[in-house]
């Protein structure tokens, strides 16, 4: 089968989603696809919808790409996250720790939350990474060890976005990549009709240039200044107004991000190696007060791939910062591109296919953000009848069902449904196969096994303060 002889994509953006395209790009493309990146002086603004939290996920998508945790530890101020600490949260003001875990142990073939309803306990009671974040320790998760419950945490990171792209980018590989560096100021639309319709002819920059591409990829943020060139398909959901400010502190908090609510929002405080991301969401305009406050209209493009433009990130969703869910889909479309790189000109193919799953990824991350607000209000266009259903089976009988590809695992929606305080009328019956004075024992004994651990390991800060001092011995020895 033919393939084109050579392809031109141009990158546009200066995000954390640019840098990562740009590198996974760099690090994998066959040599007759080239590639040009835009990258305007200023940094998106929209990189504050991250939350400063990435997901689990993050460390073998930056391995696979050249990008080392001893890189971050020793080249930026991330530190190492368990998960979001939620405290007083929503019209029943609930606290619980949101944390990363590997899937629950099963005993005969029932899943752990069963036997918290049976048993009448709480779940994270029984989950190292929630007891280690909330005691304010912290320590890998052992590979020699695989009987230690710590074994069964994950981690993912506290992170800055823009000392992340700066990482990216100097592990990204120039020989393949040709960085302009200016502005879009024009976007001109093909005049042509038929196949050829809503696509980019070129694109002009500030200095009068004008570039040209098989394929445009829009990384610029909520800007989305190429996509909504070719169509206005922005589905709306709400508009908020989100302010970020930084706090120096003379020690490393915790290893989880705190979301406090409040009557008309809520406030996260990050914590990276010397000072707090502090990040307020508000509802109303009338609560603007801080100078650096932006507001974001929260929602979705109908579709991520249009003509010969594709958007990455923050130029097809803004999500509420209210989980790891914008670096989630991040990942996810980064891969799917990857993995649908055009094979000739017309594109229709691969676009339908990224359209179909991005739509999926992302209604499933606004489900799991609904879920949190669930019985509060209204959050705009959001498929009620796909939660409905999710609250029903869980409410009914412990059932965490699950669509094809979440962004969200079964161990997150079980530790969300715990923390709201959403307890099923009934368990899985083949928990009674179980003696239930012996299970009781053994939860007991497993209670005091995880609290005895996660008090023993050592606080964030130390562990911080140890491998830093370890990492730069070691680069500096070897």
């Amino acid at each position: 089968m033919s393939q084109p002889d050579n392809t031109q994509f141009l990158v546009f953006g200066n995000s954390l989603a640019a840098s990562m395209t740009v590198l996974a790009l760099s690090k994998t493309l066959p040599k007759n696809i080239s590639v040009k990146w835009v990258k305007p002086a200023a940094s998106s603004t929209s990189d504050m919808l991250y939350g400063g939290i990435s997901s689990p996920e993050a460390y073998q998508f930056n391995l696979k790409y050249g990008v080392t945790e001893p890189q971050l530890i020793l080249e930026t101020d991330s530190t190492f996250s368990f998960g979001t600490h939620f405290n007083e949260w929503g019209n029943h003001n609930r606290t619980w720790m949101q944390c990363f875990h590997l899937p629950f142990a099963a005993t005969a073939g029932v899943e752990l939350h069963h036997f918290m309803t049976r048993h009448g306990t709480s779940l994270g009671d029984f989950l190292i990474s929630a007891q280690a974040a909330m005691k304010g320790t912290f320590a890998h998760p052992p590979t020699d060890n695989l009987q230690s419950p710590l074994s069964r945490a994950e981690y993912g990171y506290h992170f800055d976005p823009v000392q992340w792209s700066a990482v990216f980018y100097k592990q990204t590989d120039k020989t393949r990549i040709e960085i302009i560096h200016g502005d879009i100021t024009r976007v001109k639309q093909s005049q042509n009709q038929g196949e050829n319709q809503n696509q980019i002819d070129y694109v002009e920059l500030d200095d009068g240039t004008k570039q040209q591409a098989d394929l445009y990829i829009d990384c610029s943020g909520t800007d989305s200044k190429l996509l909504a060139s070719l169509a206005e398909d922005f589905v709306k959901q709400r508009a908020v107004n989100i302010s970020t400010d930084t706090h120096a502190v003379g020690q490393t908090g915790p290893a989880y991000r705190l979301i406090s609510g409040g009557e008309s929002g809520w406030q996260s405080v990050t914590p990276l190696r010397d000072n707090n991301q502090i990040l307020s969401l508000f509802e109303s305009s009338t609560d603007r007060e801080n100078e650096n406050c932006q507001t974001f209209e929260l929602g979705r493009r109908r579709q991520a791939w249009k003509g010969n433009c594709l958007g990455i990130g923050h130029s097809v969703y803004a999500l509420e910062p209210i989980t790891p869910a914008a670096y989630i889909l991040l990942k996810k479309d980064i891969e799917r591109f990857l993995e649908l790189i055009p094979v000739k000109p017309e594109t229709h193919i691969e676009s339908q296919e990224y359209n179909r799953r991005a739509q999926d990824d992302i209604i499933h991350a606004e489900l799991f953000h609904r879920a949190m607000y669930a019985g509060q209000g209204e959050l705009g266009d959001v498929d009620c009848e796909k939660l409905d259903r999710k609250l029903s089976q869980y409410l009914h009988r412990g059932i965490v069902a699950a669509y094809d590809f979440e962004p969200f695992n079964q161990q997150d929606w079980a530790i969300l449904h715990a923390g709201l305080g959403r307890v099923p009328k009934r368990y899985d019956r083949m928990a009674e196969q179980v003696d239930f004075q012996q299970t009781q024992k053994n939860l007991d004994r497993m209670r005091a096994g995880i609290a005895h651990l996660a008090a023993s390991m050592p606080a964030h800060h130390v562990y911080l303060e140890k491998l830093t001092t370890y990492l730069r011995n070691s680069d500096k020895h070897g």
